[in-house]
């Protein structure tokens, strides 16, 4: 073999020679030139490290619990740890910010919430990273739809009752939200714009806090997911009066949708995907969302979600970003509607 500094010209040169002779092989080295950069940008050792994925809530709540359940699949599947940072504090700012600062290289991820990416950057003046711009998606995992849930004391069973009682009673009734600006919060606001109707705001600090002055009547409804509302509606504590989704829920076949019930647009869940920083490697978001929808699939992830209302969702990163890019828009007309803001 031939090396030196004439070497590859003259290898260049019996390409040519080639293709000259050959035109078919200009067609194939045109293929090849517009492949191996491609080629060369592939990173066949991802993931090299542990993968952290940071969630901006605290432990044991919806969040926490999909990004472990999802993280425990993505270990199996790429071959490596998945450690999920719970980063709480000032609605998920904190960990969002954490994550937009990472090295993009696919080894931090964050945990995209309702609340990080729908709700939140239409209630803060300033935030200190762009919800879009900062950040590559990668997928929407999973949703759980919202539910209006009312004590036994309010005379309505339906939501056609339930707005009769509130506009013969304005301020008279009170409802729960997960706190100011909270998605439970927003959802209630949504519904008190269609309905026309006058309500008392009592925020709390989290849903836990909530529920037991909700089954104790000391508030008169909540709008949020089902999983800690159930076994009071099965005791008779609670009713079920509306979904805020598209179809009826299965652990609540019988609850009609708001829809259903004449309040179309009522549609509202918590829902959780994965984003990677700004710059991430496109092979590396495809591979990530390759095995973000491979452990969609397994049954025993399905069946976890399933017993608590959960939604899977999965699509392409595409498809996610267009979904933050509408959940901003939406949430910013009901905020603004509302005259809601967090300083």
């Amino acid at each position: 073999m031939t090396h030196g500094p004439n070497a590859r010209p003259r290898a260049q040169s019996r390409l040519v020679a080639r293709c000259e002779r050959f035109p078919g092989a200009i067609a194939a080295l045109a293929l090849f030139i517009a492949v191996c950069p491609a080629k060369a940008a592939d990173n066949p050792d991802y993931p090299s490290k542990p993968i952290r994925v940071i969630v901006g809530f605290a432990p044991g709540g919806s969040a926490d619990i999909t990004a472990r359940t999802v993280g425990q699949k993505l270990s199996e599947l790429l071959g490596q740890s998945v450690v999920v940072d719970n980063r709480s504090g000032a609605s998920g700012i904190i960990g969002s910010e954490l994550a937009a600062r990472a090295a993009p290289d696919g080894h931090t991820l964050l945990e995209a919430t309702m609340t990080t990416h729908g709700i939140g950057p239409n209630l803060y003046q300033k935030l200190p990273y762009d919800p879009i711009k900062s950040f590559e998606p990668i997928a929407l995992m999973v949703r759980i739809p919202l539910v209006m849930f009312a004590h036994i004391s309010v005379p309505a069973t339906n939501v056609k009752d339930l707005v009769t009682v509130l506009k013969a009673n304005p301020g008279k009734y009170r409802y729960a939200t997960a706190g100011n600006g909270s998605p439970p919060h927003l959802a209630a606001e949504l519904f008190k714009l269609k309905a026309g109707v006058d309500l008392l705001h009592v925020p709390y600090k989290g849903t836990g806090a909530a529920v037991p002055d909700v089954v104790a009547g000391q508030v008169h409804f909540m709008i949020d997911g089902p999983p800690p509302f159930l076994g009071h509606v099965k005791s008779g504590r609670l009713r079920a009066l509306a979904a805020a989704n598209e179809k009826r829920l299965e652990q609540l076949p019988d609850v009609p949708t708001f829809a259903e019930q004449g309040y179309k647009g009522m549609e509202a869940g918590l829902w959780y995907g994965m984003l990677a920083p700004k710059g991430t490697p496109r092979e590396v978001i495809n591979r990530l969302n390759a095995a973000i929808n491979e452990a969609l699939k397994q049954p025993d992830v399905r069946q976890r979600f399933a017993v608590s209302s959960v939604e899977i969702i999965g699509g392409t990163p595409k498809q996610f970003g267009a979904y933050i890019a509408a959940e901003i828009k939406r949430w910013g007309e009901v905020a603004r509607a509302a005259n809601i803001r967090i300083e």
